[in-house]
């Protein structure tokens, strides 16, 4: 219990430490690229801005480890309110624009309606950025991610699917397992934690992630959870 003690003291620090420089890092680039906003070209600004976005990666993985070493001590709190998911999405993928620009890759998005839903807006965006940022980093270069969402006898699904290499069922079924290790594509550190804290932050809505493969090279992974 003691050993024990000391590795979650040890990695409450660590997250710390990381924390604070790359929050600095992610100010200086801001700052520079207001106050050189006129002097820099348009390829210029792009490189800023993608080591800005990698700077922000780099925060919100922190945040994931964060926030699952808090899992492992108490149970997940939810703050719940009325907000447009379809709204949430969109912000979500405008954050991305710049890495989305790198691997040249389109979105396309199914949804006619606004979808007004009663949950807790925060985690709901913590689970549309790793989905988001999962099916962009592992897309295959200049093809197209498909966001689909849609209400429906009091549900609403979210479903994100890209172009990228097969997952064979057996790890798909251990997908969302945190710190499960396995010789795939998906077999990172960021990827693993983000995907288990996904799967926590959606059964505290009552809800259950989807996770499918096909040997075509189509994934799809999202949500399903209650609208109210």
């Amino acid at each position: 219990m003691k050993t024990q003690t000391k590795k979650d003291e040890f990695l409450a620090k660590i997250i710390h430490d990381l924390k604070t420089p790359t929050i600095a890092q992610i100010k200086a680039l801001e700052s520079f690229l207001v106050a050189c906003s006129n002097k820099i070209t348009e390829d210029e600004r792009d490189l800023i801005e993608l080591t800005l976005n990698s700077c922000n990666y780099m925060q919100k993985l922190i945040d994931i480890f964060g926030s699952v070493y808090k899992l492992n001590f108490e149970e997940l709190s939810l703050s719940y309110e009325k907000f447009n998911l379809i709204h949430l999405i969109q912000n979500t993928i405008n954050e991305l624009k710049i890495l989305l620009k790198y691997y040249n890759l389109n979105v396309e998005f199914n949804f006619n309606n606004d979808i007004i839903v009663n949950a807790d807006k925060l985690q709901i965006k913590r689970v549309l950025e790793n989905l988001i940022s999962n099916a962009v980093n592992y897309a295959f270069k200049n093809t197209t991610i498909n966001i689909n969402a849609e209400l429906k006898k009091g549900n609403v699904t979210v479903e994100i699917r890209n172009n990228s290499h097969f997952i064979e069922p057996k790890i798909l079924k251990e997908i969302f397992e945190k710190f499960k290790t396995h010789p795939s594509n998906y077999n990172k550190a960021g990827v693993g934690l983000g995907l288990y804290l996904s799967k926590e932050i959606i059964h505290a809505h009552f809800g259950k992630m989807i996770a499918k493969s096909y040997p075509d090279n189509i994934n799809i992974f999202g949500f399903v959870i209650p609208e109210k």
